[in-house]
């Protein structure tokens, strides 16, 4: 965890000219053990030898003040604290460089009130521009420590092991909780190694069971961690370090879930990997992103986060391209990391050291719009956010819980635990309403493994795309609850299948019709204007996808067959029918497709599938089809 940012390279540089023309002390043998601190290698022996220098000459400033920046970056910032507080009250040599220092520890520490006493004794001219900029830090995270959001954390003691536990996930819909967990172990000789597993729990109607580690080949005697599920729960992603087969030094990985095994991991290659490090890996819920946290060259800062286009192959597996950094307002010239995106796919949480926070890694939320550009991230607020560090925030699907590590809440300063949170309303993600689905064989009943695809009905913009289980044909779908949407599938040897989802049925039932003589499917995102044949423009997808659908089954002949309900003239419903079977017959030859495969014919309310005594059962009775002939 680094407290070392960028404002104490500046603040040491200070220190390094003010005392550059010679040291505060004569001794010499404190100087040699200043010296020998520039050159050791671990920082137990900088302190020992800074420790030295101080015994040799308790007026030696310098000494002091690198012990401190020292402590600062092992995270123990109360001794920093300590031997500064001791240096001011010495009498010694405190100049508004050293001011400064201190006012940023106590900054990290927490002591926002002390940080800003502190800061602006400062009245050097040349560091009136820091001074105005740490003020607006030290008052902004003052600001929310004094204006904390609700806040009552659980802890989740079925869910945490008696060892640290850390980045959490949830599946969207609720039923599966994974975390990292550090293991200790023990070679032959007895010396304890630590290593990362991955462990799992489920949801059994009111509890979580015992958290376990999950089996190979998922867990391996290497590091696994940092894990997400895709919003469909059919793929985990997570981290493998130090595998021989990365491509760097820490790698993305995925496994396909199918029945209730996963496959064995994959790694998901360039340009999602590269040669550098590559961690927090999550799939966007429309399946056709990750964003993912690296320190390759291209970003703002030491860590960034980046996106990667997926394309889901016919078989499950992913292929990656373009990636590409986030970007300004989400990355900065610090380190942003652990991104979740929602379900909702507009709201993003993640963790930063490079924005207005308290002082160390806090969380943020952002929101995306409509051209796919992020707000300017907002402190998600005190007590959720504090001085430490805080990561790997994520949120389930409803949007009212939030999980996360802490050794804070219950004073255990050693071990992480996880907790859950009621999400204040304003943090929450937009509402979403998950779908549940089964594709089979209409003939056999044998469940079938598709690419399974869902549009918006308003902008004809694909917005989910992912593959039903292979060994059941399920699939689930977490979409936005204010919106229209359809559902697509083509699959090689089966009728094209279309269908509008029903917003108030949280199950799609997927029959697809081999592709034989007399087979036929409605069309049920075709609209056309109220009593005419003119096509409506949220029908153009529809259209675009059937004409793709011929021109791949060149074989294929089809008739389009128009029907009506029983309101009006019988006569009148059949011409209308036979005009907006004409009507699509036209479109489709517009697009290409040989008429001499095309024929169209209208039945007008002759052959209804649904009551003609209500206004649902009217609706389902006004139908366009296509037969195989």
């Amino acid at each position: 965890m680094k407290k070392l940012l960028f404002i104490l390279a500046i603040l040491l540089l200070n220190v390094t000219l003010l005392f550059s023309q010679g040291f505060t002390t004569k001794s010499k043998k404190a100087i040699e053990y200043y010296n020998l601190s520039k050159q050791a290698f671990t920082k137990s022996e900088k302190i020992e030898y800074l420790n030295n220098a101080i015994k040799k000459d308790n007026k030696f400033v310098e000494a002091y003040w690198e012990l401190s920046s020292i402590y600062l970056g092992m995270d123990e910032i109360s001794k920093a604290i300590e031997i500064l507080e001791t240096l001011e009250e010495s009498n010694l040599e405190f100049t508004d460089e050293t001011k400064c220092h201190l006012a940023n520890c106590y900054y990290y520490n927490g002591e926002y009130e002390k940080a800003i006493s502190k800061i602006n004794e400062v009245t050097d001219e040349t560091l009136q521009k820091y001074k105005s900029l740490e003020l607006e830090r030290y008052n902004y995270a003052l600001e929310l420590k004094n204006h904390p959001v609700p806040f009552h954390p659980q802890n989740l003691t079925a869910i945490n092991t008696p060892y640290d536990d850390y980045f959490p996930s949830i599946t969207a819909d609720g039923m599966m909780f994974s975390t990292t967990v550090l293991v200790p172990q023990y070679d032959y000789v007895g010396n304890e190694r630590f290593q990362e597993d991955l462990y799992v729990s489920f949801w059994k109607g009111d509890h979580w069971t015992e958290s376990r580690p999950m089996p190979e080949p998922m867990n391996t005697p290497g590091n696994e961690g940092s894990q997400s599920f895709s919003a469909d729960g059919r793929y985990m992603f997570f981290v493998q370090c130090n595998n021989p087969n990365n491509i760097g030094s820490c790698d993305i990985y995925y496994s396909i879930k199918r029945g209730n095994e996963w496959s064995y991991p994959m790694n998901l290659g360039e340009p999602a990997n590269s040669s550098y490090w590559e961690s927090n890996p999550v799939m966007s819920p429309t399946g056709d992103v990750i964003y993912f946290t690296t320190n390759r060259p291209g970003g703002l800062g030491d860590r960034d986060i980046w996106s990667v286009q997926v394309k889901i192959n016919a078989n499950g597996t992913l292929t990656t391209y373009n990636a590409q950094p986030l970007g300004a307002p989400i990355n900065t010239d610090k380190s942003e990391f652990a991104p979740f995106i929602h379900a909702d796919n507009e709201t993003m949480y993640f963790s930063s050291n490079g924005h207005k926070g308290m002082g160390g890694n806090d969380i943020f939320i952002s929101k995306k719009d409509k051209s796919g550009k992020w707000s300017e991230p907002i402190n998600i607020g005190y007590p959720i956010n504090t001085h430490g560090n805080e990561s790997g925030f994520v949120v389930n699907g409803k949007g009212d819980k939030a999980y996360f590590a802490s050794n804070k809440i219950e004073k255990n300063d050693k071990k992480l635990e996880i907790y859950e949170i009621d999400l204040p309303q304003n943090l929450r993600p937009n509402p979403i309403k998950p779908k549940f689905g089964r594709v089979y064989d209409a003939n056999t009943k044998k469940p079938l493994q598709t690419k399974i695809e869902i549009f918006d009905q308003t902008t004809s913009s694909k917005y989910f795309e992912s593959i039903s289980d292979k060994k059941n044909g399920t699939f689930s779908a977490l979409l936005p609850e204010k919106g229209n949407f359809g559902l697509n599938i083509e699959m090689k040897g089966y009728l094209y299948y279309t269908v509008a989802i029903d917003n108030t049925n949280d199950s799609i039932i997927v029959a697809l019709q081999p592709m034989t003589s007399g087979s036929s499917v409605k069309l049920d995102n075709l609209y056309f204007d109220y009593d005419s044949d003119v096509i409506l423009k949220t029908s153009y997808a529809e259209i675009e996808r059937l004409s793709k659908f011929l021109k791949k089954n060149l074989n294929v002949n089809i008739e389009i067959v128009g029907h009506t309900d029983n309101q009006g003239k019988a006569d009148y419903n059949m011409k209308l029918s036979e005009r907006r079977a004409n009507a699509l017959m036209n479109a489709l030859i517009k697009k290409g497709i040989d008429p001499r495969r095309l024929s169209a014919k209208g039945m007008g309310s002759t052959q209804p599938i649904d009551t003609s005594n209500t206004p649902e059962g009217h609706a389902k009775n006004r139908r366009v089809e296509i037969i195989v002939k």
